[in-house]
């Protein structure tokens, strides 16, 4: 992003979000982002200086500084705490959030909040100088354009924050940094209700869905259209408290028709194939659309060169071992396709163990896996969560030969016969299998398990390898993640989630 003296302002206000908890006003109704403009003295940025901005927050999102919020900890958080994979590695964090035992010290967590709140306001800071941008060359269009794309973002900071911590401080513009005082005041301030933090989430993408591009228009995946955000509605009118079916509905058929399967389900992660007719919100890399394009050899299974990366091979024990539950789900379905493309068993006696996997037949996650380049894309958004989604819509409408349908063509992909079923709870159960084995890995499962009410009979179940019960032993407020202790102690206006 080109270095001038708002790009610096934008740094050092986001860095003071992390460093005072990031709070902003409470919203007890529709919000409304204030604008603010960081150095109203001055004229207002070029055009070429708000293009600069946008690129600047999708650079930041999936480069260094964001990587394990945006990438890493989605799998961790959606599959590791799931019954998806164990642990895996030595990272105590990762240990404690798999086996149910951690607390609001848990290291994993306190980045997660930090790094959410820090790519917030960094948003919060190019906003308003998008929108006070009067340069001719910036169409009224194009602005918004680019503070839908602006909007987005901020809105899936908060809906994948929400999901984690419950009630959240809402930020909806800079910090006042008049004096210590308005700096104070405008920052710590207490968390809002998680219905507030939805309203929110909602003002910000029903501007987006008005404003961002076609589908069509976008020449990268990374580009957020109108297929990104109405995909993100139908996740989260399934996803609150009180889900709207008929609104899941509604934003999937929104979706599904501008997009395609893949003939292969392999061609999803062979790099041949990137800003694919499937995907809806990519994380490219190797894209030439903005640095840093590196961050792609930090997801794969293995690294550039064929060297060891974080989730295959032998040396020091990798992240993300796949589940016996899961294996087993693929093995017993037959589903040899999505099974092969997502796990590789490797022999690797003699350099670690773990009790739920001999080490001669050892599972390694390799979903992610570009040896030859290390440009890996990840995929945030794909049309098979949609079209599971709107299935589950489907079988609460009670038109369940119309979920199957969805169901079935998904199966044909990867050369799976037809299911049947004939209630809702069994075709319930068929879709939940169904979104397991399509997106594995992708951050998915331990969501889907909360919104869906199945969190702690399913997890309380979990076996291990041996056959025995893991004993997880999941109570209710584990269903939500404890506020970080660190962020309390910055701010003790935070209040914490009950049970911590």
């Amino acid at each position: 992003m080109k270095t001038n003296k708002r790009t610096g302002i934008l740094v050092t206000s986001a860095t003071l979000l992390l460093i005072l908890g990031g709070c902003s006003k409470i919203l007890d109704k529709k919000p409304v982002t204030q604008v603010i403009t960081p150095d109203a003295t001055s004229a207002s940025i070029s055009a070429t200086d708000a293009e600069n901005l946008v690129s600047g927050l999708y650079t930041s999102y999936r480069g260094y500084d964001f990587m394990t919020w945006s990438i890493f900890d989605k799998i961790i958080n959606g599959d590791a705490i799931s019954d998806n994979c164990y642990a895996g590695g030595d990272n105590s964090a990762n240990i404690t959030l798999d086996n149910f035992t951690f607390n609001s010290l848990n290291s994993n967590l306190d980045r997660d909040w930090s790094q959410a709140y820090q790519m917030i306001g960094r948003i919060n800071i190019a906003l308003p100088q998008i929108e006070a941008c009067t340069d001719p060359a910036l169409s009224a269009t194009r602005k918004n354009q680019m503070v839908g794309e602006a909007r987005f973002l901020r809105a899936f900071n908060y809906f994948d924050l929400t999901r984690l911590f419950g009630k959240l401080p809402i930020v909806l513009a800079p910090p006042d940094l008049a004096n210590a005082e308005t700096l104070l005041n405008s920052t710590l301030v207490p968390r809002s209700s998680v219905d507030s933090v939805y309203l929110a989430i909602l003002d910000d993408l029903w501007f987006a869905k008005n404003n961002v591009m076609d589908v069509s228009a976008a020449a990268s995946k990374l580009i957020i259209t109108k297929g990104t955000v109405n995909a993100t509605l139908a996740k989260i009118y399934a996803t609150q408290p009180n889900p709207n079916w008929d609104s899941v509905k509604y934003y999937s058929d929104q979706v599904i028709p501008n997009y395609s399967l893949l003939p292969q389900f392999s061609e999803l992660w062979d790099n041949a194939h990137k800003n694919n007719s499937e995907a809806i919100w990519e994380l490219t890399y190797g894209d030439g659309y903005s640095s840093p394009d590196g961050i792609g050899d930090w997801i794969p299974s293995i690294h550039v060169g064929g060297s060891i990366g974080n989730y295959e091979g032998g040396g020091w024990k990798k992240f993300n071992l796949p589940s016996n539950d899961l294996i087993n789900l693929w093995q017993g379905e037959g589903d040899n396709i999505r099974l092969n493309n997502s796990v590789t068993f490797l022999d690797i006696t003699g350099q670690f163990s773990d009790p739920n996997w001999p080490s001669n037949h050892y599972p390694f996650l390799t979903k992610f896996n570009d040896p030859a380049n290390g440009l890996n894309d990840f995929y945030v958004l794909r049309l098979p969560d949609i079209m599971l989604l709107k299935a589950e819509a489907l079988v609460k409408a009670n038109d369940l030969n119309g979920a199957l349908a969805i169901v079935n063509e998904i199966r044909a992909r990867v050369s799976l016969g037809p299911k049947s079923g004939g209630s809702a709870d069994e075709v319930d159960k068929i879709i939940a299998d169904e979104r397991r084995m399509e997106l594995a890995f992708e951050g998915h499962r331990w969501f889907d398990l909360v919104r869906t009410g199945k969190a702690i009979e399913v997890m309380n179940a979990e076996k291990g390898g041996s056959g025995n019960n893991l004993n997880y032993n999941v109570q209710p407020f584990r269903l939500i993640m404890p506020v970080p202790q660190n962020q309390i102690d910055l701010n003790p206006r935070l209040d914490q989630n009950p049970g911590y």
